[in-house]
């Protein structure tokens, strides 16, 4: 059994789990050089919010064109590009100076397909990065998370029809984003009532 609490409240609520845990660590104890990797809707905007404030990091959404001046700095950028040079100089930058830089994305720098471009010195400069991924979710992961999803649209159902889409799903952050947003359309096109033999119906026509 996991047990799961709330760093944050509100959309940038996080959830931490034994998927996390790793990611979550890594960030409390504050290393350098580090590489949070995990895939769309697993929380990495949150993780970089709570915890650039708690370790005193500038949070970025994009690598600045100026490199002047730039302190320690968690930048969340989902999809990195291995062949920008941009992305070597900005890596250079923080490596040379020794300030912390903290990345969160969904691009997985030692996993990479072998038919996409990636500059050799960006590979290496990642190489002395802490990396740590964000797991997919199990079962009671992924029941916390439609709650969740449902809880910032203001909906609250039973757990029975919870576990009932769950049946229909796979276990992916974006699958229980979808779901929420599955079972507000649902609610939305039926006068506000859902139960299982509608939940069954739609996804068996789709």
């Amino acid at each position: 059994m996991q047990n799961f609490f709330d760093l944050y409240t509100g959309d940038n609520e996080i959830i931490k789990s034994v998927e996390n845990s790793i990611p979550i660590n890594l960030l409390e104890n504050d290393y350098k050089f580090s590489m949070i990797v995990g895939s769309n809707k697993s929380g990495k905007t949150s993780l970089a919010k709570s915890y650039s404030m708690l370790n005193q990091a500038n949070l970025i959404f994009d690598i600045p064109k100026s490199l002047k001046n730039l302190k320690k700095t968690y930048l969340d950028l989902n999809s990195l590009n291995l062949a920008d040079e941009n992305l070597f100089h900005f890596l250079q930058y923080f490596i040379s100076q020794d300030i912390g830089l903290t990345i969160f994305t969904s691009t997985d720098p030692l996993n990479v397909d072998e038919n996409q471009a990636i500059i050799a010195d960006i590979k290496s400069r990642l190489s002395l990065f802490n990396i740590a991924r964000i797991e997919n979710p199990n079962d009671e992961l992924l029941f916390k998370l439609i709650q969740k999803f449902l809880k910032n649209m203001s909906i609250t159902i039973s757990d029975n029809l919870i576990y009932e889409i769950m049946k229909f799903i796979d276990r992916s952050y974006i699958d229980a984003f979808n779901a929420s947003k599955t079972i507000n359309h649902l609610l939305y096109e039926n006068n506000h009532n859902i139960n299982l033999s509608l939940i069954r119906q739609y996804y068996e026509q789709i």
